[in-house]
């Protein structure tokens, strides 16, 4: 069970971010745009064990794990 919405708000959310992961694929294929992305899975992950969205840990270890096979 979810709000009405929740469905049309995850698409665009997860569209938003193909947007930008397309828009900003030169410097996050770089070795220090993947970094910085790490950086920030990191500190996402941390925020969600503190109690903050712990729903969106999925994702963030998702994608650290796509951008470390890189």
């Amino acid at each position: 069970m979810a709000p009405a919405g929740y469905d049309a708000a995850l698409l665009h959310t997860h569209s938003v971010a193909e947007r930008v992961r397309t828009e900003l694929s030169g410097i996050l294929a770089s070795g220090t745009g993947r970094l910085a992305e790490l950086v920030v899975i990191t500190e996402l992950l941390q925020s969600a064990k503190r109690g903050d969205n712990p729903e969106i840990v999925p994702a963030p270890r998702q994608r650290a794990g796509v951008v470390r096979r890189r």
